[in-house]
């Protein structure tokens, strides 16, 4: 008895170093989930915002560019310049505004205007609307004022005139030996990118260098300052007019980072966001982008509730386990314990009864094992069902989140289809047949990629030889590829029926053209079957292996790209096939230099 209580002991000591054990493995693969989705879903959410940046960006350089051009053009203009002289010959001033009127709506700008070196605009492209800038004076203006000193003038501001946001670029006008003339200034419109962009699920901010913000996704955002300003950098902003009477507060509730670094989190507005930043070196300006930060925690709880799930149904399988082993340990000791108190009173024949029954009992636990070793290996698909059927539940409950990780569970079974998948996709895009120069060793790879899945199932070897001076051909690229798709299909077909079977690819110059042999060594084509062998819905295959139209339609593919496609009997064993196609001029002039 004595024993008994230490073995009790002992066995309770164990159960709870294992209950303890669980319970840390349990925590770190929680914890390890948790991570792991936040590290993945911040990559991707770092990755978007890359991509956000880059296009924005992209967009607002395009949109500079596009016009920064123009006042240059103007200033070179004769007839301007003429006009600025007042040569008897000149134009006059309604014709000069006519002019920058109809300059102004091809352009696609918000207005054009000419000026005096004194800063006085004497000709305008909204000269007949009511705001006018005819008879105003800009000279205050730093995009004037570069422009004076004989630089591009760039400045963005909002006009004292029409109060709309623009950017404005500004050219000096000048004659060959005399003094400055006037200045030209185109006024872009950026808020249509804005009006774009607010469109996207993303928020964003483009400031000048002080911190201004000018564009952004968000209207009340407009002329806030993410910076501190000073009360001189104030003054000096008052007095070029470039925001009006705009108070530029700071941004409520945005809280910098003392140091901005990329991909970082930030809060604004009490809304936590990932953000990006670039900046526009030549325009002075920095673009942020705001993306929110519950892509990476929403997920994250998400994995780390299914993960917490899992563990506790694990916890509970394992308790049910002991429970079971337990009864069946209780079992066991009542039966021995009968049995020894019966020992002294039964004969041999009852020892001998004692140990069949011992005997049974071995066997009957062998008969539970092998059940509890189908019941784990039942576990796998059970999963498999209950992710599938979960799924069904929560989509019918109106939970999106649950049934998203789910389908992520199933779908792992596929991923090893998505290579195959994605290249066939590739591969039976639409062609618009048009012949041009493309590459030829393109063609060979994709069609090689097609036809490798094929190729590994079989004992087929595959042998190439590239003439490497054969960079170009006249053809259509899909075309191509289908072409020699079904001609190295065919070749393993024919190969597989060998013991050693072999395919070569080669491609050499003949002439002006290229020449594409397959070769296999397969049976080889039978004299009758010769002249059938493109035409529609022949075929030597097995009933239900091949429809016949194969070559027929690379016969007819080849012909439409000026080449040729014929076939022959190898002199050793075999089929040989070769396709002729034009060599494109730029390969030719390669190889004669």
């Amino acid at each position: 008895m004595i024993g008994f209580a230490f073995f009790t002991k002992k066995r309770q000591l164990s159960k709870t170093t294992l209950l303890g054990l669980f319970l840390l493995v349990a925590a770190l693969v929680i914890v390890t989930v948790y991570f792991s989705v936040s590290y993945s879903a911040h990559t991707r959410l770092q990755e978007s915002a890359k991509n956000y940046l880059t296009r924005l960006t992209s967009s607002l350089d395009a949109a500079l560019a596009r016009h920064s051009y123009l006042p240059i053009l103007l200033a070179q203009e004769p007839f301007i310049q003429d006009f600025l002289q007042k040569k008897p010959e000149a134009i006059s001033t309604e014709q000069l505004n006519l002019y920058l009127e109809r300059i102004n709506q091809i352009a696609g700008t918000l207005d054009i205007y000419l000026m005096l070196p004194n800063g006085d605009t004497i000709a305008a492209s909204n000269w007949s609307k009511e705001q006018s800038f005819i008879g105003r004076n800009f000279a205050f203006r730093p995009y004037f004022q570069k422009a004076i000193q004989g630089e591009l003038g760039r400045y963005y501001a909002v006009g004292t005139t029409s109060n709309e946001r623009g950017y404005y670029f500004s050219y000096l006008i000048n004659a060959q030996n005399q003094p400055a003339l006037g200045v030209i200034t185109v006024k872009v419109n950026i808020a249509e990118i804005e009006s774009f962009w607010k469109s996207q699920r993303i928020d964003f901010l483009v400031t000048d260098s002080e911190g201004i913000v000018f564009l952004a996704s968000q209207d009340s955002w407009l002329f806030k300052t993410i910076k501190p300003l000073t009360e001189l950098r104030r003054q000096a902003i008052r007095e070029v007019k470039r925001y009006l009477d705009y108070p530029l507060e700071p941004l409520a509730d945005f809280q910098w980072p003392p140091h901005l670094e990329a991909d970082q989190p930030i809060w604004l507005q009490g809304k936590h966001y990932l953000l990006a930043e670039r900046s526009m070196e030549e325009a002075g300006w920095e673009v942020y982008v705001l993306l929110d930060w519950q892509e990476v925690t929403r997920p994250a709880a998400v994995a780390m509730i299914l993960a917490t799930i899992l563990c506790l149904l694990t916890s509970l399988l394992l308790l049910l386990l002991w429970k079971n082993q337990a009864q069946r340990r209780r079992y066991k000791q009542a039966v021995l314990e009968a049995l020894e108190s019966k020992v002294e009173e039964r004969t041999r024949e009852l020892r001998l009864a004692q140990e069949e029954l011992v005997q049974a009992a071995k066997m009957a636990a062998l008969g539970q094992l092998s059940a509890a070793i189908n019941h784990e290996l039942n576990n796998p698909l059970g999963a498999i069902r209950a992710y599938a059927d979960n799924a069904s539940q929560f989509l019918e409950r109106g939970h999106p989140e649950l049934v998203k990780a789910n389908l992520q569970e199933i779908s792992g079974l596929t991923e090893r289809m998505a290579t195959i998948t994605r290249q066939l996709k590739i591969f039976s895009r639409k062609s618009s047949g048009c012949i041009s120069d493309c590459r030829l060793q393109v063609a060979l790879d994709s069609a090689f990629l097609i036809v490798r899945p094929k190729l590994s199932q079989t004992t087929v070897s595959l042998h190439h030889h590239y003439d490497t001076h054969l960079q170009w051909v006249r053809a259509d690229l899909v075309w191509l590829e289908q072409i020699l798709v079904n001609l190295l299909s065919n070749a393993i077909d024919a190969a597989a029926e060998q013991a050693k079977g072999q395919v070569w690819l080669s491609t050499e110059r003949v002439g002006n053209k290229v020449r594409i042999q397959v070769r296999d060594n397969g049976p080889g084509i039978q004299a009758q079957n010769m002249p059938h062998l493109f035409e529609p819905f022949f075929t030597t295959k097995a009933l239900g292996k091949g429809l016949g139209l194969g070559l027929s339609i690379s016969y007819r593919l080849a012909k439409d790209m000026q080449g040729e496609l014929s076939a022959e009997n190898a002199p050793e064993a075999g089929a040989i096939f070769s396709l002729l196609l034009p060599l494109a001029e730029t390969s030719m002039e390669t190889e004669d230099d």
